[in-house]
């Protein structure tokens, strides 16, 4: 199973993956790790200054999404043939749980390639408000560049709305915990 996580920054993608990989047997590809890997690894030229850069600014994304983005879902797309070929080929790891592997992507930007790899995909959504005071919190974002990150995703708005499951993270923690391990269940329960 290969669960897509999306959502803008600050919405909780972090907390969720965290969960997931807690409590299910998880493997995660981060789209921002990947793509710092490779920027460091020099496996491409672009070099955007920092990943902050590509989301503050609207013609460093459309760069983001010509160079980098083919290359990091290339690099993910042979991850999950890697996962898969040694689940095959040692089977008794999925005999102790009653979930497949769960593999997830998580992107805060994603597009179309990233849907044609999962299973399914999960939006989560917070309201603005929430955004800014974690974003303080957490990353000691000023407001003004919550807002400057949070409009320039606006291209991607087409990419959450197609996904199979909105998340309203909206309460606390243990709430959306709630939240994702009842869409976790009703995906296994869907797929079975």
């Amino acid at each position: 199973m290969v669960l897509g996580i999306v959502g803008k920054v600050g919405s909780g993608k972090s907390t969720v993956i965290k969960y997931l990989e807690t409590n299910y047997d998880s493997i995660v590809f981060s789209c921002d790790d990947i793509a710092k890997e490779i920027m460091e690894k020099g496996e491409t030229e672009y070099k955007p200054g920092s990943l902050g850069e590509i989301f503050t600014n609207e013609n460093k994304q459309e760069e983001c999404r010509i160079i980098l983005h083919p290359l990091v879902f290339n690099r993910i797309k042979q991850n999950i043939m890697d996962v898969e070929n040694k689940n095959n080929s040692n089977n008794k790891h999925n005999l102790n749980n009653s979930y497949k592997e769960l593999i997830i992507i998580e992107s805060a930007l994603p597009n179309d390639e990233m849907y044609k790899m999962c299973d399914k995909v999960m939006y989560i959504d917070t309201p603005y408000e929430n955004r800014v005071k974690r974003l303080k919190e957490e990353r000691d974002y000023s407001e003004s560049k919550t807002k400057l990150i949070y409009d320039s995703q606006k291209f991607y708005e087409k990419f959450y709305d197609r996904a199979d499951y909105t998340i309203n993270n909206d309460g606390t923690k243990k709430e959306l915990e709630e939240k994702v391990k009842e869409v976790i269940n009703e995906i296994y329960i869907t797929c079975k």
